[in-house]
């Protein structure tokens, strides 16, 4: 599999570790360079990572955008092999969805410090903050009523958590220790080498 992404986005960091737990090879595209994003701008028109040629069975290839359904069509072929099958795949998608909002809040602020704009006094920013704030406090009651790693396994909505837990602090967007039992999550999976393997460079 050819995947297009940066090595720090925790969309991209998901795939690679579902590659690696199902023993799929992947060359990776780096798209933070300006020859990555020109390649990822040869083969999606939205611009957005991740992105991965796969090879059909049967014969041929076909480009698929984002992360989601990259994982549902490795998975579509070789099956969840040592990750946990979702116990409840609604509740696991809701899980997902609310990860995938709090990193698109994070990535706006990220967006803001780059760019030189103010963080602080923003209106826009506060918003984004107070919505991952409301977000990691609700993932923190799911946790306690049993959400995530039931049976102690890693699942997708354990590794959404864990990859966004990741990227936060790599970012430094928002204090994720506030929240022991989603960093407890996270350090209950942290030895596995799929984990290991994908951390995200300094």
């Amino acid at each position: 599999m050819k995947l297009y992404g940066s090595f720090t986005s925790p969309f991209v960091r998901r795939v690679r570790v579902v590659a690696a737990e199902l023993d799929v090879a992947v060359v990776q595209i780096n798209t933070a360079t300006e020859e990555g994003q020109a390649a990822l701008r040869a083969v999606t028109p939205i611009w957005k990572i991740p992105v991965a040629e796969v090879e059909v069975p049967g014969g041929g290839r076909r480009v698929i955008f984002d992360s989601h359904v990259i994982l549902d069509w490795l998975i579509g072929l070789h099956g969840f092999g040592p990750l946990r099958p979702p116990s409840d795949p609604w509740r696991e998608r809701n899980l997902g969805n609310a990860i995938d909002a709090a990193i698109e809040s994070g990535i706006q602020l990220a967006c803001l410090r780059r760019d030189g704009l103010p963080t602080e006094g923003n209106a826009f920013a506060d918003t984004q903050r107070a919505r991952i704030a409301s977000i990691f406090g609700w993932l923190e009651r799911e946790v306690r009523d049993g959400g995530f790693s039931p049976g102690g396994g890693l699942g997708l909505s354990e590794l959404a958590l864990i990859t966004a837990l990741d990227w936060m602090t790599l970012r430094d967007i928002y204090k994720v220790s506030a929240h022991p039992a989603l960093v407890a999550v996270r350090a209950a999976h942290e030895g596995r080498s799929s984990l290991k393997a994908t951390l995200p460079p300094a």
